[in-house]
């Protein structure tokens, strides 16, 4: 009886959520938009609560003087000046402080951030590499040497070179038919997923709430 309240409001919302894209309704369309509001606000919470969660662990830590404490006071002090820098700077102005260009905010997230993901997206090619090479050292077949040719290929091709301009077209060839075709793929799966979870929460039979 418990979940019945739960289970009646996720229905509800759903439903009108759905209804809102496929009936032409000005007050279904308002009651949308009133809903992804509040789940914007509570995703914000979400994610402050998590941040809050974060100091609370790393603290225990730096008390604790566990091992790598030292990269949890590193951890917990660039959260807390990140946290104070926002605050400080989006007093008084209509646009967030990530979002203007002269902030520190913006330029901790460009020069701290980004740098951060162009370097993991680095790392993720190397691994790749290595992937390849052990998977082609333990069973050598076809697709093991066209995996690795693929990932040299790619590699190679943005290297801005005269001579290897084939190898350059080749590569834009691969992102553009072959990983476009896989991505697509991948997107279709996720919204085929999305869809069926969606059908299973209006129905009651998905109540992920219960946990």
């Amino acid at each position: 009886m418990k979940y019945v309240i739960p289970a009646a409001i996720a229905i509800g919302v759903g439903l009108i959520t759905l209804l809102s894209y496929l009936v032409q309704n000005s007050q279904l369309l308002a009651i949308r938009l009133i809903l992804t509001d509040w789940a914007v606000i509570l995703g914000g919470l979400a994610v402050l609560v998590g941040l809050i969660n974060l100091l609370l662990v790393h603290t225990r830590r730096i008390q604790a003087q566990a091992r790598g404490w030292f990269y949890s006071l590193i951890t917990s002090g660039a959260a807390l000046m990140t946290l104070i820098l926002g605050i400080v700077e989006g007093i008084g102005r209509d646009t967030p402080a990530l979002y203007q260009q002269t902030s520190v905010t913006r330029l901790l997230f460009s020069g701290v951030l980004v740098t951060s993901q162009a370097a993991l997206a680095v790392l993720v090619m190397f691994f790749l590499i290595v992937g390849a090479v052990r998977m082609l050292r333990s069973r050598a077949d076809l697709w093991s040497v066209g995996f690795l040719a693929v990932v040299i290929i790619t590699l190679i091709g943005w290297i801005p070179l005269q001579f290897i301009a084939p190898l350059n077209g080749f590569r834009e060839w691969l992102i553009r038919v072959p990983a476009s075709a896989g991505a697509r793929g991948i997107l279709i799966g996720v919204a085929l997923g999305t869809i069926a979870i969606g059908i299973r929460v209006l129905t009651g039979s998905e109540r992920p709430y219960k946990d």
